[in-house]
């Protein structure tokens, strides 16, 4: 389910939200599940499958700033570009889009799982062991180089918009599906690459280029699946500080990461590594998505497995 946190966690209101008429006789629409400033979410479900999805409803009659506007018309378009047509498992796919005068429905898949934020904090301060650490960092990473290779850059990799989808069974480990493309720019097609620019995002999760203003690349999503890592292994801890914004921009900028031994005491020199790499200042030495897949704590399964280097 595409959705951000202040989606999924605010209360529900009773408030009816307008539907258009093909998409109710498209999609049977259930129950509120969320709701945030401008967007609201129901689950809904097939009428000629009865199978279940989630359709977002943006109200862009009270989007008053113009990037709001822009962005909340550019986001079913830039989800589906990521999507790419289910060549990439790890984005959660939209399925249709209905506009009518003031509304844009999103139909997309319904996730069964919680985000990353939520089971964090279900796991009390614990930190993730490194091989789970590792498979959500790799589909992630997997995720972001889909992205990227269509040209898009999400711009608010967090763990509130990394949600897992859980096999009913049980028997498969939960799937990692990237949500939330509200912030998500395009870079251009194969060949005819440009930038972003523009102060997007969320603050502890922003790479430094974006906090210095003026153009960037892809790079500014793998600092925030960066920090993810860093939250995964820590607990809940995240790398940079401050109580209000400015003071986390501040922090992000000065860099200086750093890794506790109270937090960091039992992670693996290779994981730490990752980190850096991941979470470098320098935009063009820091990896990318595609680089981060091929580094060998993910190759080892976060050391579950022995990495084979070719001889």
């Amino acid at each position: 389910m595409e959705l951000s946190r202040n989606e999924r966690t605010a209360t529900k209101r009773n408030r009816s939200t307008p539907m258009s008429e093909q998409l109710k006789r498209d999609y049977e629409i259930g129950e509120e599940i969320g709701r945030g400033r401008f967007g609201v979410v129901h689950r809904c479900a097939s009428r000629a499958t009865g199978e279940p999805f989630a359709v977002k409803s943006v109200d862009r009659s009270a989007l008053a700033d113009d990037l709001d506007r822009a962005l909340a018309e550019l986001e079913p378009k830039l989800a589906r570009l990521a999507g790419a047509g289910g060549a990439n498992p790890g984005v959660v796919q939209v399925r249709a889009v209905y506009e009518d005068e003031a509304w844009t429905h999103t139909v997309m898949d319904l996730c069964t799982g919680p985000d990353l934020l939520d089971w964090l904090r279900l796991r009390r301060g614990a930190p993730v062991p490194e091989p789970d650490a590792a498979r959500v960092v790799a589909q992630l990473a997997e995720a972001l180089a889909g992205c990227h290779r269509a040209g898009v850059v999400h711009r608010d990799v967090k763990p509130d918009n990394v949600l897992l989808d859980l096999d009913p069974a049980g028997e498969a480990p939960p799937r990692v599906r990237l949500a939330d493309f509200g912030s998500a720019a395009w870079l251009g097609g194969e060949g005819a690459r440009g930038c972003a620019e523009g102060l997007v995002g969320t603050p502890h999760y922003v790479a430094p280029e974006v906090v210095a203003g003026g153009e960037y690349g892809e790079k500014v999503d793998v600092w925030g699946a960066g920090v993810v890592a860093y939250a995964l292994l820590s607990g809940g801890a995240l790398p940079f500080g401050g109580e209000t914004p400015a003071e986390v921009f501040a922090a992000v900028l000065r860099g200086g990461l750093r890794f506790p031994p109270a937090l960091f005491a039992g992670v693996s020199p290779a994981a730490k590594d990752l980190m850096r790499r991941m979470m470098c200042r320098d935009a063009s030495r820091r990896l990318s998505a595609e680089q981060v897949l091929r580094h060998p704590w993910i190759q080892s399964g976060g050391g579950a497995r022995e990495v084979v280097r070719p001889t």
